[in-house]
C-alpha cells in the first residue's frame, strides 16, 4: 500500500464520486478506479458500495477512513520533519508564547531571528500556557514558550 492509495481513497470518500475525485486529483477516472481496486484487494474488503447512482463508504470503509486520515497526517508530519532536518534555511515555524513573554522578550528576538534566518516564516501567537500545551500535544505548534510559576 502506498500513500497514493490513501490519498485516492480519501478523495473518493470526500467527493462521493470517482469522477469528481479524479478531477480534483488530476488523474483519469479509470486510473483512480484501478488504484482503489488495488487498495481494496490489499485490504481484502470493499471500501465503497458502488450500487446505484452514487457511491458511499461501506462499514469497513467508514472505519478505515479514520485510520487512513490519521496515517496520512502522520506521513505528512514525517515528511515535514525530514525536510526541516535536511534544510534549516527555509520553511515555517509555528510558535506560541504567553503574554508575559511577549511583553518583555519577543521584539528583540524576532528581529534577531529574521536577520539570521530570512527564509523562515514565523507564525507567532500569544495564548495561555494551557492552550500552548494543548496545541503542542496535537502537533499544531512547533514551539511553545511560557514561564513556569515560581
Amino acid at each position: 500500500m502506498l500513500s497514493r492509495h490513501i490519498n485516492y481513497f480519501l478523495a473518493v470518500a470526500e467527493h462521493g464520486s470517482f469522477t469528481r475525485a479524479a478531477s480534483a486529483l488530476h488523474v483519469s477516472q479509470p486510473a483512480l478506479s484501478q488504484q482503489i481496486r488495488q487498495l481494496e484487494e490489499s485490504l481484502g474488503v470493499s471500501l465503497f458500495d458502488r450500487s446505484g447512482r452514487t457511491i458511499r463508504l461501506t462499514d469497513a470503509g467508514e472505519v478505515w477512513r479514520q485510520y487512513a486520515s490519521r496515517a496520512l497526517q502522520e506521513l505528512w508530519a514525517g515528511k515535514r520533519a525530514i525536510h526541516d532536518v535536511a534544510d534549516l534555511t527555509r520553511g515555517s515555524l509555528r510558535i506560541a508564547v504567553t503574554p508575559t513573554f511577549t511583553s518583555y522578550f519577543i521584539g528583540p528576538l524576532m528581529a534577531d531571528f529574521y536577520a539570521r534566518y530570512p527564509g523562515i516564516t514565523l507564525q507567532l501567537q500569544e495564548m495561555s500556557q494551557e492552550k500552548i500545551e494543548d496545541l503542542l500535544c496535537r502537533d499544531e505548534l512547533d514551539v511553545g514558550i511560557a514561564f513556569a510559576p515560581v
